[in-house]
């Protein structure tokens, strides 16, 4: 699960580069309402995804932080 966290953030990290590199210097694929619309989708989609996975990541740690206290516990009282 964590490689998978991690390739989808990355992904998503890419993205967000090409899609603003593309809006920067390229001026003319937002031309029209249209496009710049899509544009703008497309990117408040990555970043709500970016939003997920380390939100995602959060949790993860946090479950395996609290497992590795509850078997520190554990060991401890023997």
């Amino acid at each position: 699960m964590m490689l998978s966290n991690v390739g989808g953030f990355v992904c998503h990290i890419a993205n967000t580069i090409v899609l603003l590199y593309s809006i920067i210097f390229y001026p003319d694929s937002t031309a029209t309402v249209t496009s710049t619309f899509i544009y703008v989708a497309v990117l408040n989609a990555n970043v709500f995804g970016l939003f997920l996975a380390a939100s995602a990541g959060i949790i993860v740690n946090h479950m395996v932080c609290i497992i590795y206290i509850a078997i520190a516990d554990v060991t401890a009282t023997f």
